[in-house]
């Protein structure tokens, strides 16, 4: 076991190193306008405001008739949202693979390990650090939530307070769903169309359970996916499990061939699955 921790050192180091190096592939040409971090940050913002100021307080008022029965449901999907889940599984398949003895295991099972490593710290690194982002913006903002309507209006701001009260705005909850959706969309793109939908439910039942003003959910969206396709491009600047396209997308590398050679690997060649 000693032997196989000091093995593992090199490696977190070497992943260290890499992540936190110079970018050695520019931003392409051509890259496409909805996956640029800032430009959805700015359309979203804009949005957020308008939202805010003509629609949160009749939308917020309509939410509140939710049927009783079906807010058990809404709570249970709004827990989603913490991302404890995800994490916690990304979290320890990034350290299983870590721990993969790579001096006695053939190649190419140490690169899918290393492919398996670095998708799980991408999703670790996204849901983290786009709900932290979104916790730090909102308790600086310091919006008054939907509970505190009668007593300081739609529209009250207490900045820097840090009061769980006055941190509606973004959400932080809608932040970790867009991160956890946009994040296992970019590494199985083949459930995106599962991946998407599910983080726009989360989003919604914040305002259902009565947490948060459609423009909070909204704009935690966005910081989120923002926060994701930044890390997406942080990767793939430093040819880590992702690469452009000629229309300059974000995509996966080599993902088929890696998990298709861990099955090999793992079946002793009996039968290869067909993985996307």
């Amino acid at each position: 076991m000693g032997m196989a921790l000091r093995g593992t050192r090199p490696r977190i180091a070497a992943g260290f190193d890499r992540l936190f190096s110079r970018p050695t592939v520019p931003y392409p040409p051509k890259r496409a306008p909805l996956e640029r971090p800032l430009l959805i940050v700015g359309l979203f913002l804009a949005l957020s405001i308008a939202l805010m100021f003509w629609a949160d307080l009749p939308l917020g008022l309509w939410m509140q008739d939710f049927p009783d029965e079906l807010r058990p449901f809404a709570r249970w999907i709004t827990d989603l949202g913490e991302g404890v889940e995800i994490l916690v599984t990304s979290g320890v398949v990034l350290i299983l693979c870590i721990l993969v003895p790579s001096t006695r295991l053939r190649r190419r099972v140490v690169v899918g390990a290393n492919s398996i490593a670095a998708a799980a710290a991408f999703i670790f690194l996204s849901v983290a650090g786009g709900g932290l982002t979104a916790s730090l913006v909102k308790n600086m903002i310091g919006r008054a939530r939907p509970s505190l309507l009668d007593t300081h209006g739609y529209l009250h701001f207490e900045p820097f307070t840090f009061d769980s009260d006055f941190a509606a705005f973004p959400s932080g909850h809608s932040a970790t769903a867009g991160a956890m959706a946009m994040s296992l969309a970019l590494v199985f793109p083949g459930l995106r169309s599962l991946f998407i939908p599910l983080g726009v439910l989360i989003t919604l039942s914040r305002q259902l359970v009565g947490a948060h003003w459609p423009s909070d959910t909204m704009m935690g969206w966005a910081v989120g996916v923002a926060f994701t396709l930044w890390m997406g491009h942080v990767f793939a600047r430093r040819r880590m499990m992702f690469v452009y396209d000629r229309e300059g997308h974000l995509r996966r590398k080599e993902g088929r061939r890696v998990m298709q050679a861990l099955w090999k690997a793992a079946t002793g060649g009996v039968g290869v699955a067909k993985i996307t």
